[in-house]
């Protein structure tokens, strides 16, 4: 007779059949081979995985295996765009789209002695010893700035020595999130031109532009320089209900067409500003890019805007973001988008089949019109309709970012502060000549906070840079005396790119006859090169 089958053989044998049934028969198919099916490479991938953990000179984490090959994963599509977001990433890619920094609230220090007056987080000049911890001796501004609102923990602990200190203290401080808005509050300028900033296409972005422009429309103005250069993108809805403000109600302002409907979309204007007799001129240059060109795009394509500045990025494709984790989340490419001609943003990299100098005759720029009849290229990026390059640095602002480098913005600090406590000693209405004036006496006593603060600048150098100094140091005191406002003005008598939009657009009564103007100004300029470097 036969003997009994132990219970507890029963049950493992039991364990495997159906370990076996749900994994398709893994546990019973050969061992992986360099060929195979779907489960064969799954399995080669582990076992490389696991003869990597168990048998490489250094020993690497199995967890820390899978990251990195995900990571080789995505860097294997050759997408510029696609990125595994793990954790720090993550939350700072979120705090992009939502439009939030973190700003640190400092409380209570250690010691008595608590530095310069301001309440800045690191005053010019002051040392850093350690951040929570970990030394930090030698960092430069920019990882400093990092390490302190860059972290998870609500609250940061910063051992500083106060300049002209000579022991230490202990600051606390507390990390918070707030909401910065993407557009500037705007100013209006004489002629009632009003001038705004949208910095990013981040969430509520369509909305704060909205309040801003309604704020100068109540004040008079009737017209407007929307200023989208260095505007990164971001949320593809919010530029197009930013493009939106500017059309009708149901006009086109982008077709995205991806592997899937669910990506495939003509995106129409939902909500208009009712602007319509708001003269509009956009500033752009090679740092406008992405839901930022789809704006360009959409009001050149319907004649609602005179484009000027430079050439834009070229970046016409969308990205999605999965979450497949806890802080973690996979950015793809879905799609292409178009503008409402049907014409392409995206630039051709400089090593491929249609970059510049490779452009056969299949891949040049092909030729769109717009909503007018006027010709816009495709595969370039946005083109100007009037081309303004900006000015070029002067040779003091390259001798002192060369001299500097990373101490470049320490260099600003200590400017931003002399400016403050000049300010802070004013006790009476300012003029505003000797305000902003740069006397020998405030030019000695920079260049000596200079020193104190540890910014490793010759006096040399420092002279010879002087009128770019002078300039910064200029801008910094109508800050602080005037207000942001009083700055934009002073700036913007140096800006090329905006004086040349002002000049289309006080110059012309209706939207039709600026575009016509700056037609004519391109016309211009592009005969006066022709007659410099001696063509025709």
């Amino acid at each position: 007779m036969m003997k009994a089958f132990p219970r507890a053989r029963w049950a493992a044998l039991a364990s495997i059949l159906v370990l076996t049934f749900l994994s398709g028969g893994w546990l019973l198919r050969p061992r992986p081979a360099a060929e195979g099916g779907v489960y064969g490479q799954a399995r080669l991938f582990e076992g490389v995985v696991g003869a990597i953990n168990r048998h490489y000179i250094d020993s690497l984490g199995e967890g820390d295996l899978y990251q990195r090959a995900a990571d080789a994963l995505v860097g294997s599509l050759h997408d510029p765009y696609a990125e595994l977001l793990i954790r720090d990433s993550y939350r700072e890619y979120q705090r992009q789209m939502a439009g939030t920094e973190i700003d640190l609230e400092r409380g209570p220090s250690e010691s008595a002695w608590e530095g310069r007056v301001g309440g800045n987080v690191i005053a010019p000049g002051d040392e850093v010893l350690s951040i929570d911890g970990q030394n930090t001796r030698g960092w430069p501004p920019d990882r400093l700035d990092e390490a302190l609102r860059g972290g998870s923990s609500p609250t940061v602990t910063v051992v500083v020595r106060p300049r002209g200190a000579d022991q230490p203290v202990v600051r606390r401080f507390t990390r918070t999130e707030v909401h910065v808005s993407a557009a500037s509050r705007g100013v209006l300028l004489p002629g009632k031109v009003g001038y705004i900033v949208l910095r990013r296409m981040s969430q509520g972005a369509a909305d704060e532009l909205r309040s801003a422009v309604d704020t100068l429309v109540a004040q008079g103005m009737t017209s407007l320089v929307l200023d989208l250069r260095s505007n990164p993108g971001g949320l593809i809805r919010e530029g197009v209900a930013v493009a939106g403000l500017f059309l009708q109600t149901g006009d086109t302002v982008a077709i995205s067409v991806g592997r899937s409907s669910h990506h495939t979309k003509t995106y129409l204007t939902e909500l208009p500003g009712g602007w319509d007799d708001l003269r509009l001129a956009l500033l752009v240059n090679r740092g406008t890019a992405s839901s930022a060109e789809l704006v360009a795009g959409a009001l050149q394509d319907h004649d609602r805007a005179v484009i000027v500045g430079t050439p834009t990025y070229g970046k016409g494709v969308l990205q999605t973001t999965y979450p497949i984790g806890d802080d973690v989340a996979l950015k793809l490419t879905t799609a292409r988008w178009y503008t409402p001609s049907g014409r392409s943003v995206q630039r051709p990299r400089a090593d491929s089949a249609g970059g510049p100098g490779n452009r056969l005759p299949s891949t040049r720029p092909k030729v769109f019109f717009s909503s007018r009849g006027r010709v816009v290229p495709d595969a370039s990026g946005i083109l100007p309709d009037l081309l303004v390059r900006a000015v070029p640095r002067s040779e003091g602002e390259r001798l002192l970012a060369g001299r500097l480098g990373e101490e470049m913005n320490r260099f600003r600090d200590v400017l931003a502060g002399y400016a403050a406590e000049l300010r802070a000693e004013q006790v009476t209405d300012p003029n505003p000549a000797e305000a902003v004036a740069i006397t020998p006496e405030r030019r000695d006593s920079l260049f000596a906070r200079l020193e104190e603060a540890g910014v490793h600048l010759d006096r040399g150098t420092y002279d010879m840079a002087g009128g770019f100094i002078e300039e910064q140091l200029g801008n910094e005191l109508a800050r602080a005396f005037f207000g942001s406002d009083s700055l934009i003005r002073r700036k913007a008598r140096s800006d090329r790119q905006l004086q040349a939009a002002l000049q289309v657009i006080r110059a012309t009564p209706t939207q039709d006859d600026a575009l016509t103007a700056a037609m004519r100004a391109q016309l211009r300029g592009k005969v006066r090169e022709r007659a410099v470097s001696g063509e025709g």
